[in-house]
């Protein structure tokens, strides 16, 4: 039994130069619904600028902040971080943000409501173990075991470019399983 995602998760990464806080990149940030607590993580690099003759720029940070959004607002998120990263570039303050979707999950408050259906599980088992025994001429007898588990699956598939938003691969609905070892009777 699988369940469906309803969320969209965007990575939004902002550059800074080296000198910019988090409050700082947070503060730009305002109105688009990233706060501190949807940080990710922040690496550094060297750019490299080609002219004539190739240059060194000064190294900078890479912000990166992860957005889980319904996914009934994708729209509406990808006008607003598309109107914020205009207004970034327009300020010119040594910032640029850029943003691209990862995929789509299950949201927290939909996994804890999810309950997996037991009775549905064990029943599909019983048939399939019922087939197997009547191939084999033997009668399908009590349960011996039993064991289930949910799993939230990971990325599939690869990255596709939709105009100037990139979509990562989707991520996996969780899934209810259930192992169940029965006896096998002679008639």
């Amino acid at each position: 039994m699988t369940q469906q995602p309803d969320q969209v998760l965007f990575a939004v990464n902002v550059q800074s130069g080296l000198n910019t806080s988090l409050d700082d990149v947070v503060a730009a940030l305002q109105g688009s619904g990233i706060t501190a607590a949807n940080f990710s993580g922040v690496s550094t690099g060297a750019n490299f600028v080609l002219n004539l003759q190739p240059t060194m720029a000064p190294p900078l940070l890479q912000w990166i902040f992860a957005l889980p959004v319904p996914l009934a607002k994708i729209k509406d998120t990808i006008a607003t971080l598309s109107a914020l990263q205009k207004s970034i570039a327009q300020q010119n303050n040594g910032l640029t943000l850029s943003f691209n979707v990862q995929g789509t999950q299950v949201s927290a408050q939909s996994q804890q409501s999810h309950v997996c259906p037991t009775a549905d599980l064990l029943a599909d088992a019983r048939g399939q173990a019922q087939k197997l025994a009547d191939a084999a001429g033997l009668s399908l007898g009590a349960v011996l075991a039993m064991s289930s588990g949910t799993s939230v699956s990971g990325y599939v598939g690869s990255t596709v470019s939709i105009g100037s938003v990139l979509l990562g691969p989707p991520v996996l609905p969780s899934v209810c399983s259930m192992t169940v070892k029965f006896a096998l009777l002679r008639y």
